[in-house]
């Protein structure tokens, strides 16, 4: 049986940004704080196979006039990473300084051509939407919120956001290696992968859940150090405060296992048993992607 939570809450990038450009005159309560909430997306796309390339020229181009035209305040982090799976799928994670700064970007130029040029190299979507998870940055210790603030979108094409259903799943192919390691687990020590991860916590232990998550994210950038997780962020969903992502990059599948393996990862999983909701109300979800992307 389907999970009742999907891992994304919009289904389509074209309905989040109707939202964004309806801003700051016409806002939903989630989207609180409009020009100064730092927010983030990992946004997922498929090309079509004939146009695969000419899809990564375009968000080459895209990427590098984005950050010119922004700024690194305005967008702290905006990098495109191509799925292990599948050659045509990439994996867009951004942050951005506010909705404002988003909106910007959104109502550029230079987005417009990039929005024209997809109708021709993405698949459609009925095959793969360009599915949205969308976060507010960063996370409080203690909930603020009563409850969900807004039903999210739900995505129906045939392929999925994620590419594991169970955080548990990928640990045990990467707690595997390098002995055993899937053919789309290539360079096992030296390829730098990704992952977007989707946690729900029960209620009652949203606050316990945090608190877990904070003392995680310290002990692991401790003990792994910055060449081996230059990025290690957990954020809050803007619809559910008890709905979180958390946005990591690793140097190689290798450093990943050895912070699996750790007696720290270890414990928290033990807490996650009771922390979190059942897997039939929202798994898990894993988005796995290889940093960078270019063309073959």
């Amino acid at each position: 049986m389907a999970a009742t939570e999907p891992m994304e809450n919009f289904g389509e990038l074209s309905d989040f940004m109707k939202v964004i450009m309806a801003g700051p005159e016409e806002t939903p309560v989630w989207l609180r704080n409009f020009d100064t909430k730092p927010i983030g997306i990992t946004v997922k796309f498929k090309a079509k196979p004939e146009h695969r390339n000419d899809f990564v020229i375009a968000m080459k181009r895209h990427q590098k006039v984005t950050l010119e035209e922004e700024g690194a305040e305005a967008v702290p982090h905006f990098r495109l990473h191509t799925s292990p799976f599948d050659d045509h799928a990439f994996y867009l994670v951004e942050e951005w300084a506010s909705a404002k700064a988003l909106k910007k970007h959104f109502v550029a130029g230079y987005m417009w051509q990039l929005v024209d040029e997809m109708k021709s190299f993405l698949v459609p979507s009925t095959e793969n939407q360009t599915y949205v998870a969308l976060y507010d940055l960063g996370f409080d210790i203690l909930l603020k919120t009563q409850g969900a603030l807004a039903v999210a979108e739900r995505g129906s094409a045939a392929e999925p956001m994620d590419n594991f259903a169970e955080l548990s799943d990928l640990m045990k192919v990467i707690m595997a290696g390098p002995e055993e390691t899937p053919v789309w687990l290539s360079n096992f020590d030296t390829k730098p992968i990704g992952i977007t991860v989707k946690f729900k916590a029960k209620p009652e232990h949203r606050d316990n859940f945090v608190i877990a998550m904070a003392r995680h994210q310290q002990v692991t950038l401790e003990e792994e150090g910055a060449v081996a997780v230059p990025h290690f962020r957990l954020h809050t969903s803007p619809f559910d405060d008890h709905a979180f992502y958390l946005v990591e990059e690793w140097a190689s599948a290798k450093a990943l296992k050895k912070h699996f393996v750790a007696g720290y990862m270890w414990q928290l999983v033990d807490e996650m048993k009771s922390f979190l909701v059942p897997s039939t109300e929202s798994p898990t979800y894993v988005a796995l992607y290889d940093l960078g992307f270019g063309e073959r």
